[in-house]
């Protein structure tokens, strides 16, 4: 579909809001809440009702203030979903994003305490953790980045502090030991090289709490060769590694992996050696065989008293 037919689908849709919100006004005469407002939204954009966890991640967004009403909105025809239901092409890295917003609030596991490293949001003082929807209620989130809001310390509606420090996820140094319960690495390891990575292993190690988490994903060696057979599948990465050379360097830390999921996977192009974009796009979901995702991702915990029943 070309960018101007594309115009016209958002457009009609977004009219069609209007007249659904303005139908809510009329019969109630007040706005509507953010539950019928949400319900405008999904009949509108996506020609339905909204289903039980939309509908719950999206009202706590709501009523916690992450996400404001036009957020949601932006959310919702941004999704595979909406592109499906007025069949709009989708670009194989656009289906990246909902599966990795997937990972994120399906599989992070709860923290008081989180180290964010690379997890700067332009536009988004409250960090990338939280825009993707991680749905825990940390007390404190500290973002390492070279790139920083107006603001290194920022509070949250509902609570969270987020506190900044510019430098590399190289060096934190600074950050006292066994003091955090979860080092997330979103889509970061592959800006560094392997021996830069070898040393953030063993200060992620030394900086959480005994049976906290070091989590990350990361693009998957074996499919972005095939994509890409003669260099790396962006000018910024340092090294994309296979499950694992990841795995192995985890556990030279000290790490036990005990989490492991494919994500956006393409077992078809890995059997047939042959890279198919539209596999990528079909496949915007997790799988238990991190080998066959288009990216990896890796829980691995500090082992400490009670490793077992912290893991169950």
């Amino acid at each position: 579909m070309c960018f101007e037919a594309m115009k016209v689908v958002y457009f009609r849709v977004l009219m069609r809001l209007c007249l659904e919100l303005g139908k809510l006004l009329v019969r109630n005469r007040q706005w509507p809440d953010d539950y019928l407002f949400l319900w405008a939204v999904y009949k509108a954009c996506l020609k339905r009702e909204t289903d039980a966890d939309g509908k719950e991640f999206c009202l706590n967004a709501l009523r916690s203030r992450r996400m404001s009403r036009l957020d949601v909105v932006k959310s919702v025809i941004s999704s595979y979903e909406f592109r499906q239901v007025y069949r709009l092409s989708t670009h194989p890295l656009d289906a990246i994003h909902p599966a990795r917003m997937m990972l994120v609030q399906q599989c992070l596991p709860p923290a008081q305490v989180i180290v964010d490293l690379g997890g700067a949001a332009p536009g988004h003082p409250e960090g990338a953790l939280l825009l993707m929807g991680y749905p825990h209620q940390p007390k404190l989130i500290i973002i390492v980045d070279v790139i920083l809001p107006e603001n290194k310390s920022w509070i949250t509606s509902d609570g969270i502090c987020i506190r900044y420090y510019k430098g590399s996820m190289v060096d934190i140094r600074w950050i006292e030991s066994d003091s955090v319960d979860l080092v997330w690495a979103g889509e970061s390891i592959e800006h560094i090289t392997e021996d830069e990575f070898a040393i953030v292993c063993k200060e992620v190690f030394r900086i959480l709490k005994p049976n906290g988490s070091f989590c990350l994903d990361t693009a998957n060696a074996a499919l972005t060769r095939l994509q890409s057979p003669d260099r790396l599948i962006h000018p910024e990465h340092k090294r994309e590694y296979y499950v694992h050379e990841v795995e192995n360097l985890l556990k030279r830390s000290g790490f036990i992996v005990v989490e492991a999921k494919g994500i956006c996977p393409m077992p078809s192009s890995l059997q047939r050696g042959v890279f198919d974009p539209e596999e990528l796009v079909r496949n915007i979901r997790l799988s238990e065989y991190p080998e066959e995702g288009y990216l990896f991702y890796l829980r691995a915990i500090k082992p400490g008293n009670g490793f077992l029943n912290e893991v169950n």
